[in-house]
């Protein structure tokens, strides 16, 4: 072997060994580290954070609407004939020149203004008020979205759970399909079997195929999905660890309407909203009635000597509205519809959650009910494969019993799979209309890092759905 080849070989192997796909350490996921996952790094739920804080630095505004406020001013200006500098006092005998101020064209000023609302109709309180309903709406809606990520990731994990069962049942058919091919291939030389049984068995073979080639490319796009919801910027593709264990039969709480009503976030939400459009109609009501605020100054004048001439003022000042062609009026009646429109909302919210409560009790329900059927078509169909593929074998039977023995096994699976996972959402559904879906505690547990890196209990994903 010439050094060259050496080089090439020793090369290869290095970019084989250091090849990002052959990384040992490779994230696992479990159920509860994709919420853990979800929870930090979703974009939608990072903004509604956001809105949360954005909210808290209302309240702090409205507060300092009630707070003195201290502004420095100043200015040139120009008059055609020369003004006094301060006003004129004459304190004693008239015309004394002691008693004039200084005059000047040139005027320049400078003050330190001060102020603080008295009293504005209730409206520097209620601002308060409506200030820290919105952030208790913004940690509504943050909690809601919270609840909507949970659903949805647990969602798309069993429907991959789901999927993958379904790629091992047509794994399954797929070998029994070509072993029957086998068999008539076999017959057919011997001459018990027509030309047109091992066509059948192609037919079959390659729809078997197709299905197996759908099944991974849902695979592939459900996992790309699960991505996205759980914010995951890295290129690469996680191992995802299945619970191998049965769908859990045992009985779920009980749908309580009131019970929902005082967890449900959005429920809360709608009614805050409810609550600051009541303290939004008292605050344009309260435009009716007069504002009182303390002001004064501090400064002086000066001319073009610049000698200041300092002088000071301090005041109450009252606004009183008399005429403004109904502009408070219309802003009373606007937020009273508004009021009226969210009482509606709410309403209408109250409807959907108890049609909620209903949908997922009876899923739930509906979906024990086809569990214990698929499970007993599941058993009764795999003994029908075996019994019909021994009678072909003995000549008892035809080809295309076979293959409807397997098909009908292959569409028992899938059912079976279909209905457990549809009571592991119906389940999740029903936690999210009871407003009691949270991170499990696994996920708050494995919230200090991205994943499970360690070995974790659970079925990898075979390298066939990968």
């Amino acid at each position: 072997m010439t050094w060259s080849k050496r080089l090439f070989t020793v090369s290869a192997l290095a970019a084989i060994l250091l090849a990002p796909g052959a990384a040992v350490a490779q994230e696992s996921f479990t159920l509860p580290s994709l919420l853990a996952y979800a929870a930090r790094h979703n974009p939608a739920l990072r903004m509604t954070q956001r809105n949360v804080e954005i909210e808290g630095e209302g309240i702090r505004a409205a507060q300092a609407d009630r707070m003195p406020r201290i502004d420095l001013t100043g200015g040139y200006t120009r008059y055609r004939y020369p003004a006094p500098l301060t006003p004129i006092v004459i304190t004693s005998l008239p015309m004394l020149a002691s008693d004039l101020p200084d005059f000047e064209k040139n005027v320049y000023d400078g003050f330190a203004t001060f102020s603080v609302p008295l009293f504005k109709g209730g409206r520097l309180m209620r601002g308060v008020t409506i200030a820290e309903i919105k952030r208790s709406m913004a940690r509504d809606f943050h909690t809601r979205n919270l609840h909507e990520l949970i659903y949805n990731v647990t969602a798309v994990y069993y429907k991959l759970a789901q999927l993958n069962e379904l790629l091992r049942a047509s794994e399954a058919q797929v070998k029994g399909l070509e072993s029957h091919r086998r068999d008539v291939k076999l017959a057919l030389k011997a001459g018990t079997a027509p030309k047109l049984d091992l066509l059948k068995a192609d037919t079959e073979l390659g729809a078997a195929i197709e299905r197996r080639i759908q099944t991974r490319n849902a695979i592939t796009n459900t996992r790309e999905l699960l991505k996205t919801l759980i914010g995951m910027d890295d290129p690469g593709d996680p191992v995802i660890l299945f619970d191998d264990s049965p769908t859990p039969g045992a009985s779920v709480a009980k749908t309580d309407l009131e019970g929902a009503l005082a967890a449900r976030p959005d429920f809360k939400a709608a009614q805050s909203k409810v609550r600051m459009l009541e303290e939004r109609v008292a605050s344009a009501e309260g435009k009716r009635l007069p504002d009182i605020y303390g002001a004064g100054d501090y400064g002086g004048k000066a001319g073009d000597r610049m000698s200041f001439k300092e002088n000071w003022s301090v005041g109450v000042r009252l606004f009183l509205p008399i005429f403004d062609f109904g502009r408070i009026g219309a802003e009373v009646d606007r937020e009273r519809l508004e009021l009226m429109k969210a009482k509606e909302e709410r309403r209408a919210l109250r409807l959907t959650i108890t049609r909620e409560l209903k949908e997922a009790e009876t899923s739930i329900v509906d979906a024990d009910e086809r569990i214990a059927v698929s499970e007993k078509a599941v058993l009764s169909a795999r003994e029908q494969v075996r019994i019909e593929d021994l009678r072909y074998r003995s000549g008892d039977n035809t080809s295309t019993d076979v293959i409807n023995a397997e098909a009908a096994l292959i569409r028992s699976r899938a059912d079976l799979c279909q209905a457990r996972f549809d009571r592991r959402v119906a389940v999740a559904a029903l936690s999210k209309a009871m407003g009691t879906m949270d991170l499990p505690a696994g996920a708050q547990a494995e919230g200090r890092g991205p994943g499970i890196t360690s070995a974790a209990p659970g079925r990898p994903m075979t390298e066939e759905t990968k």
